[in-house]
């Protein structure tokens, strides 16, 4: 009859010397979902592993934004690996490889593409100009940052910079100037000959910042002035070049101010200022005739 009464009871209770007795289902619940969270765990934990040894292997690199360096040398530098495990890959470890080593790069951006892929974007510097130290040449970026140090040549592709005086150059280093506002004027003054659109500069002379020269073509000497209004000058000055001035003129153009604009001097007209001898002009030589002659553009 025990037997019998016993094998009614509800889960909830025991009969315990032949008592009836309440237990609680809510431990034995709390140890179930405690055992399932622990199988939760060690099922995770495996996959991980597996993931870690066996899954997400790189298999290809997609490098985009380069001319100037090559694909292997990013590689090499940056420490990618074909085979390597694409989870335990740090991105920001690349990237910083990459900044920090070759000069070129402004900024890289380094990517995961699950499964088996890596992207790297890169954004390279723009070469600006060639500045001259005791012999030695620099090359300047747009950014203001120097990209090359102590070439044995000037690179004839890039303006040449002389009278900067450049101070304490180092590569991947900010553009400084023993004068500390020479930076910011040659900044400001390639910037101008870039939005003028003069695209055979070959020289500039900023020793003096209140005299700047600029060689434009190996033939023509461009005298700006000061720094103020860099843009209108050049402006002033393209629109001689290429509206007043025969194609083979040889001389100098002198920004005078906004009323009586620009003249030009041929080269014997300049040489002969210099001995302070105003040459004899024909009317019918437009060369000489343009001597002593202002524009307002």
């Amino acid at each position: 009859m025990k037997d019998i009464v016993k094998s009614q009871l509800n889960d909830d209770v025991k009969v315990i010397n032949g008592k009836k007795v309440k237990v609680a289902r809510r431990k034995r619940r709390s140890n179930l979902m405690t055992y399932c969270a622990l199988a939760v765990a060690v099922c995770t934990a495996i996959g991980l592993v597996v993931s870690l040894c066996f899954l997400f292997d790189l298999e290809q690199v997609e490098v985009s934004g380069l001319t100037l360096y090559s694909n292997d040398q990013v590689l090499a530098v940056g420490g990618v690996e074909s085979g390597a495990n694409l989870i335990r890959t740090n991105t920001k470890v690349i990237e910083q490889r990459l900044t920090d080593t070759l000069p070129y790069l402004k900024s890289v951006t380094v990517t995961k593409d699950y499964p088996h892929a890596i992207k790297i974007q890169v954004v390279e510097e723009t070469k600006f100009a060639d500045i001259e130290l005791n012999g030695k040449y620099y090359v300047a970026a747009r950014s203001g940052k120097i990209v090359e140090a102590e070439n044995p040549a000037h690179d004839a592709s890039l303006p040449l910079v002389t009278g900067f005086q450049l101070k304490e150059p180092e590569l991947k280093g900010e553009l400084a100037s023993e004068d500390e506002l020479k930076a910011k004027v040659l900044m400001q003054l390639l910037e101008a000959i870039e939005n003028s659109g003069l695209q055979k500069v070959t020289s500039i002379d900023i020793t003096e910042r209140t005299d700047i020269l600029v060689m434009y073509d190996n033939r023509i000497k461009l005298k700006l002035g000061s720094s103020m209004d860099l843009d209108y000058k050049l402006n002033c000055m393209k629109s001689v070049i290429e509206q007043k001035l025969s194609a083979d003129f040889e001389g100098t153009l002198k920004y005078n101010n906004a009323k009586t604009g620009v003249s030009a001097f041929s080269k014997d007209a300049e040489a002969a200022l210099e001995k302070r001898v105003k040459p004899v002009t024909s009317g019918t030589d437009e060369t000489a005739a343009s001597d002593y002659t202002g524009w307002q553009t």
